[in-house]
């Protein structure tokens, strides 16, 4: 799996592969096209935030968002195609975000995560710290997991 930085020019196909993440779960329609209007993942923010696809055998498979704020990293965003769930690409995804955020200062990773994935997160390291109200009308637990410095090569267990 290749992990490289996200084209501009690819922000309305990684919105599509959003929306075909989280219809995974068993949402209905009318909560997707919600979820879908609500997406913000325009090429400018793709060219301007930190962005980031796995691609295997050339297709993406998955991608990330980063968001930089002193000293802690925000994932914005973590979204997988279907066949990749549970094929260990949110894994590499997630590890990597958190690798990057460490070795871009932050000592804390943070997200709001889709209520689906809170068992794979848990296992990831997070853990609940909060919640918070969506604009899709529900609320959602903001997660954390501690960063080592950049010295220390990665998330702290």
């Amino acid at each position: 799996m290749l992990i490289r930085p996200a084209r501009a020019e690819e922000a309305g196909a990684l919105a599509a592969l959003a929306v075909r993440s989280k219809g995974h779960w068993p949402y209905s329609a009318a909560f997707l096209k919600r979820f879908e209007r609500t997406l913000a993942l325009t090429p400018e923010v793709v060219a301007s935030n930190d962005v980031l696809v796995a691609e295997r055998d050339g297709v993406v498979s998955g991608f990330y968002v980063l968001l930089h704020r002193d000293g802690l990293a925000v994932l914005d965003d973590l979204w997988l195609e279907p066949a990749e769930i549970g094929r260990g690409c949110g894994r590499t995804l997630f590890e990597h975000a958190a690798a990057r955020a460490a070795a871009r200062g932050a000592r804390v990773l943070e997200w709001e995560a889709e209520p689906y994935a809170v068992g794979f997160y848990e296992r990831m390291g997070g853990e609940t710290v909060g919640w918070v109200d969506s604009p899709l009308g529900r609320r959602l637990p903001v997660m954390r997991l501690g960063l080592a410095g950049p010295e220390g090569g990665g998330p702290t267990p």
